[in-house]
């Protein structure tokens, strides 16, 4: 990456992206098996935390690479940064999962664990490689997917400029999609084709629209906050209408309102009101960690009580799970400081 200055805006968005999906699934969690819910089911819409990720991701590999379009030589830099910043932490999470999994299966007979022990080596690669279609051990990484391709799309203008005619093509066909096929019919499953031409895309190229025009925003902070409020009053009234399959929807009101919250967000601190915690700093450094942590510590922190032979009524599983959440964040900030930063350091000076 170039030496840019560090946007604490960007790095807020990141955690709240994060922790808005933590949410919601615990809400999940508790709406389906105890018929309760946290902080007044305000995160049931939770999931267009991914939707901000995509936009936040968009910007960030243009604001931090925008010199190496073009450049060639800089392609192998681009690539070992992002495999270096994605792949390592990664695997350490899905090795420790697949290996509690195993104990909890084989020793403390949790038997609503699936240990994925016989989906076979070519499973296991896509898998470990976050190839499109992998087997989500970890039921989050089929977001990583999407960004491993999105980095792929960026580093083909990086090898020639010449070569914009290939994304733009992608796009053209992911707008004929919208078009004729907003819906994806479920009965086909999903295919490399959805992926290839996901309205995803769309995400992942305001991300990059913001970046670019990053110099020339500028209006006042109460418009951005005007902005801001209808970005959370679009998810909020039209939320319950995104489907599943219907992901044109999903980019035209989580896209759109992802997009909203980004661009003012940076113009607040730009305008120099934004007032930037450092424990929301460190949530948004170690939200990578937390996105890859929640869903499995949220599962075996549900079943600890029950395990310690503790049996908490609906009502008490309900307040359990605020602690939860708190336990996610904690311990996110911690692996982050204590294991992937360090981490992270050391790869990038052994590999340069």
């Amino acid at each position: 990456m170039s030496k840019r200055k560090v946007i604490n805006s960007i790095q807020i968005l990141r955690g709240v992206a994060a922790v808005v999906v933590l949410v919601y699934h615990v809400s999940g969690f508790l709406r389906v098996n105890y018929s309760q819910v946290i902080f007044a089911d305000f995160f049931r819409k939770g999931f267009a935390g991914v939707d901000l990720f995509f936009v936040i991701s968009g910007f960030i590999i243009s604001y931090t690479s925008k010199s190496y379009v073009g450049n060639p030589a800089k392609f192998n830099e681009y690539w070992r940064k992002r495999i270096i910043r994605i792949y390592p932490i990664y695997w350490i999470v899905l090795g420790g999962i697949q290996l509690l999994q195993i104990i909890l299966s084989n020793y403390f007979k949790v038997t609503s664990f699936e240990t994925y022990s016989n989906i076979g080596l070519w499973a296991h690669i896509k898998t470990y490689a976050l190839l499109p279609k992998h087997v989500a051990i970890d039921p989050v990484t089929w977001t990583m997917s999407y960004e491993i391709y999105f980095y792929a799309l960026f580093s083909i203008v990086i090898l020639s400029k010449k070569l914009w005619f290939i994304p733009a093509v992608i796009l053209g066909v992911t707008v004929h999609n919208s078009i004729f096929h907003p819906v994806f019919d479920p009965g086909e499953g999903f295919s490399y084709y959805n992926f290839v031409f996901s309205n995803y895309n769309y995400e992942f190229l305001m991300g990059i629209l913001i970046s670019h025009y990053f110099d020339k925003i500028r209006f006042s902070s109460y418009i951005s906050i005007l902005l801001i409020s209808i970005a959370i009053l679009i998810i909020y009234l039209w939320g319950d209408y995104v489907g599943d399959y219907d992901n044109f929807k999903r980019i035209l009101i989580f896209g759109t309102a992802a997009s909203l919250i980004l661009v003012s967000s940076i113009n607040i601190e730009k305008a120099g009101f934004l007032v930037a915690p450092s424990f929301f700093i460190s949530v948004g450094s170690a939200s990578y960690v937390l996105y890859l942590i929640h869903f499995p510590f949220l599962l075996i922190l549900n079943r600890i009580p029950n395990m310690f032979g503790v049996t908490l009524d609906a009502l008490q599983m309900s307040i359990y799970n605020y602690v939860v959440v708190v336990i996610n964040i904690l311990v996110a900030v911690f692996l982050y400081k204590k294991l992937e930063l360090p981490l992270t350091s050391y790869l990038s000076k052994i590999f340069k």
